[in-house]
């Protein structure tokens, strides 16, 4: 998974050519791992984004999420996308999901943060760019709310606990 999550990270960064394709084959490995890794039987019966990416619509919208992580969407936009009204789409994403759709585009970049923190020298300013916010200052004020603690606290606390 780390590397999935590396090679997602890399992907967003770069508009290389090819970068959709390389993204929906990730989301499919990542659907793959996630669902042996968890027990397909378990991804049936409950709210996951797992679950919802086989839903065409919602599907599409996750994708859309994971391939643009640094992008402020609105509900508009992402219901438009996918072809659904406001209130369909957050009704039926926050089913399949188990949050609401901009709850959920802010956990995942949360947990692309997590990951690279853990994973990579990248300065805590240049990831929250990276990741759509606007400042350092407004990353690690999101990234305190969402985790409890500063970026650079949990990298600390992150390669501590790796090491030992």
């Amino acid at each position: 998974m780390r590397f999935g999550a590396a090679v997602l990270r890399e992907e967003c960064r770069e508009r290389s050519p090819g970068r959709s394709l390389v993204l929906d084959r990730l989301a499919q490995v990542i659907l793959v791992h996630g669902m042996r890794r968890l027990g397909a039987g378990d991804i049936g019966r409950r709210a996951s984004w797992l679950r919802a990416l086989a839903d065409p619509q919602i599907g599409a919208a996750l994708r859309q999420i994971h391939a643009d992580v640094g992008r402020r969407w609105a509900l508009g936009e992402l219901a438009a996308a996918v072809g659904m009204s406001r209130s369909a789409f957050a009704l039926r994403f926050t089913r399949l999901v188990g949050k609401p759709p901009l709850e959920y585009a802010i956990a995942w970049r949360m947990q692309l943060a997590r990951d690279a923190l853990r994973t990579s020298e990248r300065p805590v300013g240049e990831l929250g760019f990276a990741l759509g916010y606007a400042s350092e200052s407004a990353f690690s004020t999101a990234f305190r709310r969402e985790v409890g603690e500063s970026p650079r606290a949990f990298r600390s606390r992150a390669r501590a606990d790796a090491a030992g």
